[in-house]
């Protein structure tokens, strides 16, 4: 049998992945809590949305112009432009981002794009062939009843999207879906597999849904008193218990391996030879540099988020004058010092997620010794020369693993 892959040094080595967040979107989901504003139905086609746009597409040039000498960028294996939807800048604006980071994508980088159903229209379809983009997808379900349950668009035809995608010639596409949706049935589960046997996509992501605090989906649950009341009287809709959940999810994996996708990571299934390279260089603690409002760069021991206000993003890289010096034009941002349990912690948590190997050597500052063997004898983990992997079993629960195995 082959050795597990083994994760790399934490956020170790040259910068080759890069993230772009457009923090834009038509409406709000309800169970959203990206940094994203919404800018309403018209996009674009709104003279102040343009310009918005245009301004938010210049700052982010003039970001990467002085971050990619500053950390030495001298290749990209990836690049993701995620949301928000980022189809919403239309093929121009994206092709003016994409070009400007061109000269530093190796011949055969991964370039992911996200979008919603509504805006993968033909002339993005197109755009996205010809530039050899990787899509992924926003579904989240195939039936409009749910759809509507999460604060999304119902009337969208997200199959009718992915069939342009394909007849535009659109190679890699992914699509993203959502368990653990209030009403939703076994019988509903059968209707989104169906739609993945007909589209059959190169990449599922199935994540399950949680109701984050401040959400109108969380205040349309409530509290958990007053949830478990509506249980009973039958009044209000309801998240799903942890044995309901359990079970949604063993079947998601157990069904989408059956049609031939590999369960490489806990959210994340691929055709052989199409995992989101992006990601796995996430899981694998790679660095990374993010640019955009809100978003969040990894290298080495620091980590920095740039703060989520637009109007400021666009003010400090646009708006400055030209005899300040370059560094001090940066966006406002927040900065971490990582230390070596905390990396050690991460470390961890992204290869449980991937069943990767880790060297115990590497891990001293944030495992207990104490915990290993009766999760081992449990069946969560492996040990094997000198490494710890959690297993298949533990991947199905892999951020409890990791909870106990953390020092206190």
């Amino acid at each position: 049998m082959a050795a597990a892959p083994q994760a790399a040094a934490a956020f170790a080595g040259p910068v080759r992945h890069l993230y772009v967040h457009v923090p834009f979107c038509a409406a709000r989901c309800d169970y959203c809590d990206f940094d994203a504003q919404a800018v309403g139905a018209a996009g674009p086609a709104e003279p102040a949305v343009a310009a918005l746009f245009d301004a938010y597409t210049v700052a982010v040039a003039a970001e990467w112009e002085l971050e990619w000498p500053a950390h030495d960028v001298r290749r990209l294996e990836t690049l993701y432009l995620g949301g928000g939807t980022p189809a919403l800048l239309g093929p121009d604006r994206l092709e003016r981002l994409v070009a400007r980071f061109a000269p530093r994508l190796t011949a055969h980088a991964e370039v992911t794009v996200e979008t919603n159903p509504d805006e993968a229209d033909e002339a993005f379809a197109v755009w996205a062939a010809d530039r050899g983009v990787r899509v992924s997808l926003g579904v989240q379900s195939f039936l409009p009843r749910l759809r509507a349950a999460l604060g999304r668009r119902p009337a969208a035809d997200p199959a009718a999207a992915a069939r342009r995608l394909r007849a535009a010639g659109v190679r890699d596409v992914s699509i993203d879906l959502i368990h653990g949706i209030p009403g939703q049935s076994a019988a509903d589960l059968d209707v989104e597999l169906a739609a993945i046997d007909e589209l059959a996509p190169d990449h599922v992501s199935w994540y399950e849904l949680s109701a984050a605090e401040g959400t109108p989906l969380a205040r349309r649950l409530g509290s958990t008193a007053s949830r478990s009341s509506a249980q009973r009287s039958g009044a209000q809709a309801r998240l799903p218990d942890d044995d309901e959940r359990a079970a949604t999810y063993r079947r998601i994996v157990r069904d989408l391996e059956r049609r031939g996708y590999c369960w490489y990571e806990v959210s994340n299934f691929a055709r052989p030879g199409r995992r989101a390279r992006h990601n796995v260089a996430y899981w694998r603690a790679r660095p990374y540099l993010g640019l955009g409002p809100g978003a969040v760069s990894t290298v080495g021991r620091r980590r920095w988020r740039n703060a989520p206000d637009i109007g400021a993003y666009v003010a400090a890289l646009t708006g400055v004058a030209p005899e300040r010096d370059a560094r001090s034009r940066l966006p406002p941002r927040h900065f971490e010092a990582l230390d070596g349990q905390t990396l050690a912690r991460e470390r961890l948590l992204l290869a449980a997620r991937c069943g990767l190997a880790v060297p115990l050597a590497g891990l001293s500052a944030a495992v207990d010794p104490a915990a290993i063997a009766p999760l081992a004898q449990a069946g969560l983990l492996s040990l094997h020369s000198d490494t710890i992997r959690v297993t298949r079993k533990g991947r199905y629960v892999a951020n409890e693993v990791c909870v106990r195995l953390f020092r206190a």
